[in-house]
């Protein structure tokens, strides 16, 4: 038999609608609305960068630029504080430019970079809206003028590096690579560096792995050693490049006295009533400033319990938000600046309010919804700040944080002593303000950046003072600025008082006043220069004398 030809089948007519694309990508919305709100916080910032620095940004300054051009850390400048902070500053002005303008800027670019890290982890380790909702509130309040957050501190450092820390800590969750653990130590090691009272993170990454180890991995003890070793190489590594620095160039005991020794006589607030005083302070001006965040973030912790949160998902967030004020809480001082370590927690107990109460109104599945009510948020909290963030100037800013303190004057004090020195003539600033140093690009003729040490109750003050005495009569600085400031000194009583008496003898005997700053709680800060000396009337609340040295006699 012979087979029959197949039978062709007639061409399908095409539809009128083009045919669908497999698996179309689907739009991320979270990632548009952070992205709005980064430079939307980023134009708020850029705003403010030509605030005049504060002391602590003029210390952080001063050594930074002593980075820069290659002196060692604890060799010409002391401080307390360990050196990372002032190395950020370092690479801010090498690409921005040696001004309080570059530095900020590069706060600019450093936080919007915080962000978009906390965003970026949080979504992975909790969920996209309570990431975003983080970085949504801590843009907002990270810029806030009662944390005085313009000011590149080194809690925004903290924030940096413990959100690098939390995107390497939601990567190893998600691919068990032990790097990601090491890399989860180094920046919380960073973290460490830029202030020290980051310890309490570092507390909080051993603490969530090894309950991680044990509730979801199912580890042993013998199991858990080595990736908790390798974490706790991670966090000492950047500590140990800095002890090995200051070993090799022969600074280790300057170093040592003073991050440690010395750091470990600076007592914390011991009675209740002054503690509540010191938060109260801080805390109130945050209050006011974005009590519908504060409010929101108080609701969310009351029902984190009765989320839908796993229960690595609530440990978590217990142990970040507790790690958190624990940084906030360090000395019990309460310093508006030591606020802003716990912002990011505010922004996760904000997005879990928000989240819970969507879910319970079954109306969270709606995107419009979610992002609705984050914008409400947004909008109410601009619109209460809405003359801090868009109308007021960087000086008038500067007065409101600051009133009192010379941080506008000591620029035109600055650019006085600069103009009338070369390159190599140093300057001693008789006070604690280091941004005089900074401003003027003059060398100090003292380690001695704050006067602080030398006037507290603590076992090497006199010591101190000896030093600082000896090293401005061998230097024999071209200016030396008095600062008669209660905040430049803080004198506490019985302190000894031989840099005083010193002070008033070596000025009269060896320099000439040039320059008065007076300063009226009532009317600010007014100068008086050569001449003009003469006119000053009535009696200041606080004064600044700026010296110069007079030409050597001849034998």
């Amino acid at each position: 038999m012979s087979k029959k030809p197949p039978v062709k089948q007639a061409p399908k007519k095409a539809s009128g609608n083009p045919p669908k694309a497999n698996n179309p990508a689907k739009r991320d919305y979270h990632v548009y609305f952070l992205w709005a709100i980064i430079i939307f916080i980023s134009i708020i910032r850029f705003r403010l960068v030509a605030v005049p620095f504060e002391r602590d940004e003029g210390e952080y300054g001063y050594i930074g630029n002593l980075f820069l051009h290659g002196v060692a850390p604890y060799k010409d400048a002391f401080s307390m504080k360990l050196p990372g902070t002032s190395f950020m500053y370092s690479i801010f002005m090498l690409i921005f430019g040696h001004t309080n303008t570059g530095v900020h800027t590069g706060l600019l670019f450093m936080n919007a970079a915080t962000m978009f890290l906390l965003f970026t982890s949080l979504k992975k380790i909790i969920n996209p809206f309570v990431g975003l909702a983080t970085a949504t509130v801590y843009g907002l309040m990270a810029i806030g003028l009662p944390f005085d957050a313009f000011a590149a501190h080194a809690t925004h450092f903290i924030c940096f590096y413990s959100s690098l820390a939390l995107l390497f800590l939601s990567q190893y969750m998600n691919s068990g690579k032990v790097l990601k653990v090491f890399l989860v130590g180094l920046m919380f090691g960073m973290a460490f560096l830029m202030k020290q009272q980051a310890v309490f993170l570092i507390l909080f990454g051993g603490i969530f792995l090894i309950v991680y180890f044990i509730t979801e991995k199912k580890l042993g003890i013998k199991e858990m050693i080595k990736p908790l070793v390798i974490y706790g190489a991670g966090v000492f590594i950047p500590y140990i490049i800095v002890v090995l620095i200051t070993l090799v160039t022969g600074q280790f005991h300057v170093f040592w006295l003073w991050t440690v020794q010395y750091a470990s006589t600076y007592e914390a607030v011991k009675k209740l009533h002054d503690i509540m005083l010191m938060f109260n302070v801080s805390f109130n001006p945050a209050w006011d400033a974005f009590y519908p965040l504060w409010m929101l973030a108080l609701g969310g912790a009351c029902l984190l319990y009765f989320s839908n949160y796993t229960r690595i998902q609530k440990i978590f967030l217990v142990l970040y938000i507790l790690a958190s004020a624990g940084v906030v809480s360090s000395g019990f001082y309460f310093r508006q600046h030591y606020f802003i370590a716990f912002l990011p927690s505010l922004g996760l107990l904000t997005g879990v309010f928000i989240e819970f109460v969507l879910s319970k109104l079954q109306a969270f599945k709606f995107n419009s919804i979610t992002f609705g009510t984050l914008a409400a948020v947004v909008i109410i909290v601009t619109y209460v700040n809405r003359e801090y963030y868009f109308k007021l100037s960087p000086e008038t800013v500067c007065k409101m944080a600051y009133w009192g303190n010379p941080f506008i004057e000591a620029q035109e004090i600055s650019k006085y002593i600069k103009s009338n020195t070369s390159d190599t003539d140093k300057v001693a600033v008789l006070g604690s303000e280091p941004e005089i140093y900074f401003y003027t690009n003059r060398i100090s003729a003292t380690g001695y950046l704050y006067t602080y040490p030398l006037v507290e109750k603590q076992p090497y003050n006199t010591e101190m003072q000896k030093q600082m005495i000896d090293e401005i009569g061998k230097s024999k600085p071209a200016f030396i600025v008095f600062c008669n400031i209660s905040y430049s000194w803080l004198v506490q009583a019985d302190s000894p008082k031989d840099i005083f008496l010193w002070s008033n003898d070596y000025t009269h005997n060896n320099y000439t006043p040039v320059g008065f700053a007076d300063f009226y709680t009532n009317q600010g800060w007014r100068f008086y220069w050569g001449n003009d000396i003469a006119n000053r009337t009535g009696t200041p609340d606080s004064f600044i004398i700026i010296f110069k040295r007079n030409p050597e006699k001849k034998a």
